[in-house]
C-alpha cells in the first residue's frame, strides 16, 4: 500500500528532526543519545515504503513509548508529528 501522504509528511518530520538530533548528540560526543536517536528512527523508511496501518501503530504504540522511556528531551517537534498520526489512525481505522 502507497504511504497516504499526510502520513508520509509527518514521518517526514520526524526523521528530519530525528537525525538533527542524533547529529547534534554526535557532535557533543553523546554516542548514547545518538543511538537512542538512531534507534528511535530505523523503522521509518520501511514504513514509508511498504506502508501498513498495522506499522504505524506499532510504531506509535511500541517504539514511540520505548523512545520516550529513555527520558530524552524531545523538543524538535515529535509529539505534533505523532498526534498527527494517531489522529489519521483514528480516522481511518480499516486503513
Amino acid at each position: 500500500m502507497n504511504c497516504p501522504a499526510e502520513v508520509a509528511d509527518a514521518i517526514l518530520q520526524i526523521l528530519r528532526w530525528g537525525l538533527l538530533a542524533a547529529r547534534i548528540a554526535g557532535w557533543d560526543g553523546d554516542a548514547g543519545r545518538a543511538a537512542v536517536e538512531a534507534d528511535h528512527l530505523h523503522n521509518l523508511p520501511g514504513l514509508l515504503s511498504d506502508f501498513a496501518p498495522v506499522r504505524l501503530r506499532y510504531y506509535l504504540e511500541a517504539e514511540v513509548p520505548c523512545y520516550r522511556s529513555y527520558g530524552v528531551p524531545t523538543s524538535f517537534g515529535f509529539q505534533a508529528q505523532w498526534d498527527r498520526l494517531a489522529a489519521w489512525l483514528a480516522n481511518h481505522p480499516e486503513g
